[in-house]
């Protein structure tokens, strides 16, 4: 396994494997004391627990204690259920432990976890424990103790000048130090010592830690000296020449060799399990405390203003207490006024000094909160690697599978992500591996072929952005194909031919993530059932993300998915849309920024925002969080204010009425009830005690950035208006200003146009200029209202003529509505047009 994901499992392995050799040990001698039906049931339990150790070597690859523990496994194996264990088969099984327990102190101190006579415990083991295990240690060179003294009287006088003041060259001072050690260790390694061994390691260790000077150093500087003189002992205790007598087996666990600083590193990287519960509560917990630190900030805010109002009045008093004196009057009540505003100052400042004090304490609180709360969050850490190493596996099966050559690349293991979002996101990284190398990478004949490299290569990547991580799963294969993805679309009639021809490669690309989609027309053990990258969408957006695709024909096809490094907790900009105040992540906001009329037009029938050059997709948030559509300031000729809102590569704008404030939330469930609800990611509490829902930043964006056909079925649901104009800048102006409200709006240059149209495509409304060539619009309204199937439609006229006779003439012909072109900037246009508009159009 790699060294890496050792040290990174380590400490969880090693708390884990010591509990196992304790309840082992008190089963084991629980056999020789309980009855035979005890002695039966006890059997069984530590057959299944030392079970479960071996395995746990052996997934980190560690052999030796694979070795041991299946040689215990094998003696419990041969004994009798119901029957006492022979003696000796006890004796050994214990004294494996004690080996075991040994190992995993050297693996504390960052050395492998080898076990001291393997050979002789598993001969024994194998002989049914009743062979007296003998160990006999090499013979030790007679330079061997002599040098080894000498190189210890120079640590120690390199530990006296790193103690001293005023060293000018400490780093260099230490890393000599660290290479005598590193010295010391591989002479002892030679010739077998290993108890002087393993106190070098720990001597090089605790001079590592002493190249900057501090309270660290200092430690380090007493774990040294006490190595040190473990040292000298070990050292003068070896025989030159004389091999040692058998040593009798340690009735507790073997920590002879190991240092003081080898001990302080255990109790630093031993781990302890907790239930998620546990967590979830106490981080729960402490964001109540944060929050209650919050308000308290307010009351002290709302204190001193109330001293700030008390100061002011008692000026006014002393005002009025002067004006009573030099007026001559007042007598005793001056006097009694002047000692009560004397008393109330004394009040004053002990109220002062008190709300000082408070604050003061108030911040050490804040301070200790945040601590506690960012140690939680560590918790919750793990690193990539846990999610990338499975992926080994993976990719060596099925490329065998596939009869492909293909190097996997991994990097970012490092990267430490919230624990929650490794074990949501494994699956759906499985599915983007399978599909670069059943999908992406190429045959090695095609390779060949294409003068690409036989091999092909697959890199799974983790990335660190600020608050957020990419992962990014890269092929160098062929590249997709968006000319084969929109042909398969049409194929499982995901859309129709004419739509597909419209898309942009972009939007084509991104049809793959849609349910049902694949490209592969037979179901194989690998491919073709229609699920797969559909779940990767859904999975980022749930963790509140997003997913991108990349591509480059001949050359390969990066997927990437943009996530949060944390799911609980999160900056969050508080907006209003309407009535309402939400919380929206704010990683998930590019911008906030006021949209001129002018900035807002129509593309295609649909809205966009121009922002620096760029068309961007515009929606009104309160729509897009399924709330009533709310008047915009646009459609009053004023500036409008709108975020802009970017994950993964997508982009949109989406209106609002302001922005309330930004504040550390923390995002909780809304439980099962609403997770249909896409748009909402959870609630949150305010630092005022208020809850306000949290926004899905992604959900929104794939809404608003969805491609055409997506649309359609949303489309027929708008109502539709006709616009007839013979002014093409007014009609398209007026068009413009209807589809920025959210309606469909087709067109005509005159009322015969305009009827044609009607006769084609169903309307619920029609806005007409009078003066036009063919048919104008009093001409227009009359063949509506005497048409059978048109005569329902509602008609506003929109025209420059504006004396009571012309609006007269045109009402009488029977338009519903009359409006004159310059009151439709002011907003009446869409009033009239809401009013008329069916209620279930």
């Amino acid at each position: 396994m790699d060294p890496r994901v050792l040290r990174s499992l380590w400490p969880i392995f090693a708390a884990e494997t010591r509990e196992q050799l304790q309840t082992i040990g008190t089963a084991v001698l629980g056999l020789e004391q309980g009855t035979a039906d005890e002695a039966s049931e006890q059997l069984t339990a530590l057959k299944r627990e030392v079970h479960s150790l071996k395995g746990s070597a052996a997934s980190l690859g560690l052999s030796d204690i694979e070795q041991l523990v299946h040689a215990i496994e094998d003696g419990l194996a041969r004994c009798d259920p119901g029957h006492v264990p022979p003696p000796g088969l006890v004796e050994c099984t214990l004294r494996s432990l004690s080996a075991i327990e040994s190992a995993l102190n050297r693996g504390d101190s960052g050395d492998m976890p080898t076990i001291e006579g393997l050979g002789a415990l598993l001969s024994a083991l194998g002989k049914g424990g009743f062979e007296q295990v003998t160990e006999t240690k090499p013979k030790v060179p007679s330079h061997f103790r002599r040098d080894g003294l000498q190189t210890l009287e120079k640590l120690e006088t390199a530990l006296g000048r790193l103690c001293s003041p005023g060293l000018e060259d400490r780093p260099g001072a230490v890393w000599e130090a660290v290479g005598l050690a590193e010295l010391l260790k591989a002479a002892a390694s030679t010739v077998g010592v290993t108890a002087v061994e393993s106190l070098a390691s720990s001597i090089r260790a605790g001079f590592a830690r002493m190249e900057e000077a501090g309270v660290g150093a200092s430690v380090a500087a007493s774990d040294i000296a006490g190595a040190l003189v473990q040292l000298r002992g070990a050292l003068e205790s070896l025989a030159e020449e004389t091999p040692v007598e058998p040593v009798a087996p340690p009735a507790e666990p073997e920590v002879t060799a190991r240092s003081a600083a080898g001990r302080r590193q255990q109790d630093m990287d031993r781990a302890v399990r907790v239930s998620v519960r546990t967590l979830d509560s106490l981080a729960l917990q402490v964001e109540q405390l944060a929050a209650g630190r919050a308000q308290q900030l307010r009351r002290a805010e709302a204190h001193r203003e109330l001293m700030e109002q008390t100061n002011q009045a008692l000026l006014q008093l002393e005002r009025a207490a002067q004006q009573l004196a030099l007026s001559g009057g007042g007598g005793g009540a001056l006097e009694t006024l002047r000692a009560g505003v004397g008393q109330v100052r004394g009040v004053q400042k002990r109220l002062l000094q008190l709300s000082k004090d408070v604050h003061r304490e108030g911040e050490q609180l804040a301070l200790v909160a945040q601590v506690v709360r960012d140690d939680l969050r560590d918790l919750r850490m793990v690193p990539a690697s846990q999610m990338l190493e499975p992926l080994k596996r993976t990719v060596r099966e099925l490329a065998a599978r596939l009869g492909k050559d293909v190097d996997l690349v991994l990097a970012g293991g490092d990267v430490r992500i919230d624990r929650r979002i490794v074990d949501v996101l494994k699956d759906p990284l499985l599915h983007l591996v399978r599909n670069a190398l059943d999908h992406g990478i190429e045959p090695t004949a095609e390779r060949v072929a294409a003068g690409k490299s036989s091999r092909g290569t697959l890199t799974v990547r983790v990335e660190p952005r600020g608050t957020r991580l990419a992962v990014v799963v890269e092929d160098d294969g062929a590249g997709l194909s968006p000319e084969n993805v929109k042909a398969t679309a049409v194929r499982r009639g995901l859309l129709a031919e004419a739509e597909a021809a419209k898309l942009t490669d972009m939007q084509a690309a991104r049809l793959v993530f849609e349910p049902g989609f694949s490209t592969r027309e037979q179901v194989t053990e690998t491919s073709g059932r229609g699920v797969g990258l559909d779940v990767v969408q859904t999975t980022a957006t749930r963790l509140q993300g997003a997913v991108d695709i990349s591509f480059e024909k001949g050359q390969g096809t990066r997927f990437t998915i943009d996530l949060p490094l944390i799911l609980a907790g999160a900056l969050g900009l508080l907006v209003r849309s309407g009535t309402a105040v939400v919380a929206i992540p704010s990683d998930a906001v590019e911008r906030v920024l006021r949209l001129a009329p002018s900035d807002v037009g129509t593309v295609a029938g649909h809205v966009v925002a121009s922002v620096d050059g760029e068309q961007l997709p515009f929606h009104p948030l309160s729509v897009a969080i399924g709330q009533p559509r709310l008047p915009l300031a646009l459609e009053s000729g004023k500036p409008q204010t709108a975020m802009v809102l970017a994950l993964g590569g997508v982009r949109a704008v989406f209106a609002i009425d302001a922005v309330v404030g930004q504040q550390e939330i923390v995002v909780r469930s809304l439980g099962r009830h609403l997770q249909s609800v896409s748009h909402l990611a959870g609630a949150a509490m305010l630092d005022d005690g208020s809850v306000v829902p949290v926004l899905n930043a992604p959900e929104l964006l794939r809404a608003a950035a969805a491609p055409v056909m997506l649309r359609a079925a949303t489309e027929v649901r708008r109502s539709h208006i006709l616009v007839c104009d013979d002014a093409l800048t007014t009609r398209f102006a007026i068009k413009s200003l209807l589809e920025i409200a959210g309606y469909s709006v087709v067109t005509a240059g005159d009322g015969e146009e305009a009827l044609g149209i009607l006769e084609r495509t169903p309307c619920q409304l029609v806005v007409s200029d009078w003066q036009m060539p063919r048919l104008d619009g009093i001409g227009l309204t009359r063949r509506i209202r005497s048409h059978p199937k048109l005569s329902h439609i509602p008609v506003i006229l929109c025209t420059s003529l504006d004396s009571p006779q012309e609006r007269a003439a045109g009402l009488e012909a029977g338009a519903d509505g009359y409006l004159v072109k310059r009151e439709v900037e002011r907003g009446k246009l869409l009033d009239l047009v809401r009013q008329l508009l069916p209620t279930n159009a």
